[in-house]
């Protein structure tokens, strides 16, 4: 919540020079702080500018340990949080709140539990994430999961963040092209020194599933070959496991059994999981992404070189900003222009929330007015 200084860039944290003293600000209160005086600048007599500093800073030393130590009880609440109800979250969310909830800790480190107000919590999200509404957004709902523990727990009697609204998102609308998806399939198999990707087969794999099923990233590098028969594939979604519960059945088409089989045929052992890497072990979702965003990156790069070397106008949009989610959107789309019911492709209970992935993407053309003809 700290914004960066205008004056004495040189000196500590904390410290700062007024008056001709230095002085350190030991936190009291919300944005309010008590000044502990340091020392003289200068003006003492057998002492230099040098020797003044210096002994300023043997003094910061000796307090800035104590100044630092938190005085409220927010940051024992993060941690109650953390160690008695993270565990029911999938490890990449523990991983994810962890890393939240420190910079939580940082920015709250100084208040005591039933002082937070709503105008606390608007401040830390608007000094840090004014331009980050997705940030800001997600920071807002861990603080109110946090005070929802704290009041169940009898901690305060309500929750701060629940008068405080959530930063509008731009909705996302891409959408990739067929010919986008077939130069990044050939830039996962290929590298830029020509040859063969070690992984690229198996990733062309991920690719293709996504595309034929319409199931999250997460959904396919957990799918197992237990869940595959020859009616088809059994998805069961993680993220709505604990509400809706919902299971999508995808039925068996030549186009997946293909898909399978190429990956039944990858690396030396077959794995567990249907996406696997050559070891047989299960992909990581780290590893997934980041090949998906090397070959993003070696598609457009080839792009670009082909625009020079045949003299064509460069699109600037075309390959660029492009998620592997964004792959369910297409897929979702294309089940629609194809007849298909994308609810039930993608698992969804409310329609409203498939439209989302349609919106503005899928259009639907009207007719336009005739106008008489006269005379």
């Amino acid at each position: 919540m700290n914004r960066p200084r205008k004056n004495g860039k040189h000196l500590p944290r904390r410290m700062i020079e007024s008056h001709g003293s230095y002085f350190l600000l030991k936190p009291i209160g919300f944005r309010r702080n008590k000044a502990i005086r340091l020392g003289r600048v200068r003006g003492v007599e057998g002492k230099t500018e040098d020797e003044l500093y210096a002994q300023a800073l043997k003094r910061y030393a000796d307090l800035i340990a104590e100044v630092d130590a938190p005085v409220g009880t927010m940051v024992k609440l993060l941690e109650r949080w953390k160690n008695e109800a993270l565990s029911k979250y999938a490890l990449k969310t523990r991983k994810e709140y962890i890393r939240m909830t420190d910079i939580a800790s940082k920015a709250f480190a100084e208040f005591d539990i039933e002082h937070v107000r709503p105008m606390h919590i608007a401040a830390f999200v608007d000094d840090n994430f004014i331009d980050k509404p997705n940030a800001a957004n997600k920071y807002k709902a861990l603080l109110s999961l946090v005070f929802s523990f704290a009041v169940r727990k009898g901690l305060r009697d309500d929750n701060p963040c629940r008068d405080i609204h959530g930063v509008p998102e731009p909705k996302r609308q891409r959408y990739i092209t067929d010919e986008e998806l077939a130069r990044v399939r050939a830039a996962a198999l290929w590298g830029n020194d020509d040859k063969p990707t070690p992984s690229g087969r198996m990733i062309v794999c991920l690719i293709d599933l996504a595309v034929v099923t319409g199931q999250r990233i997460g959904d396919l590098l957990a799918l197992k070959w237990s869940d595959v028969s020859e009616e088809g594939v059994l998805f069961k979604p993680r993220k709505t496991a604990k509400s809706t519960g919902v299971i999508v059945p995808v039925k068996m088409t030549s186009q997946l059994q293909n898909i399978l089989e190429r990956a039944r045929h990858f690396g030396n052992v077959k794995g567990i999981t249907v996406i696997h890497t050559i070891k047989g072990h299960p992909y990581t979702y780290f590893g997934a992404q980041t090949a998906w965003k090397r070959a993003v990156a070696r598609a457009c790069t080839r792009y670009e070189e082909e625009c020079k070397k045949r003299d064509m106008t460069l699109d600037t949009a075309f390959l660029r900003n492009m998620h592997f989610h964004d792959l369910r959107r297409k897929s979702l789309t294309d089940a629609k222009r194809q007849g298909k019911d994308p609810q039930k492709l993608a698992g969804h209970t409310d329609p409203k929330m498939t439209a989302r992935y349609l919106e503005n993407v899928e259009i639907e053309w009207v007719e336009p007015v005739q106008i008489a003809q006269i005379g």
